[in-house]
């Protein structure tokens, strides 16, 4: 099941809803299309739970779960800045870019300097 859904591209994606949406109104009554739509939404919103409730335990093993509206949060503190995880181990990651980006400014002198 790891090729569903498949990657496809968003528009057509929803336009495929659309085209299933469009047959499933077919001839039925207005209240026939009302309990089929509260059906799949419900068929939704179980999937939607679910997703959400695994992403929730997911975030606590991670120890990544940050609430916003938390007293600590308000009073000044912040998962980033109390938490004992730092961001020194992606030092080596910054110098690349930082070198990167002095590179890319010499080679612009460079050239700034070719052309007069």
């Amino acid at each position: 099941m790891n090729n569903f859904p498949p990657n496809l591209n968003p528009q057509v994606f929803s336009f495929i809803a659309v085209l299933i949406g469009s047959a499933c109104v077919g001839d039925y009554s207005a209240a026939e299309q009302n309990s089929i739509g509260n059906w799949l939404i419900l068929v939704g919103q179980f999937i939607l739970t679910n997703a959400a409730q695994q992403q929730l335990i997911e975030g606590r093993l991670e120890n990544s779960n940050i609430n916003i509206n938390s007293k600590e949060h308000k009073m000044g503190g912040s998962y980033f800045t109390n938490n004992s995880k730092s961001n020194q181990n992606q030092r080596p990651e910054v110098e690349f870019l930082l070198e990167a980006i002095n590179n890319i400014a010499v080679e612009l002198e460079k050239l700034k300097n070719n052309q007069n």
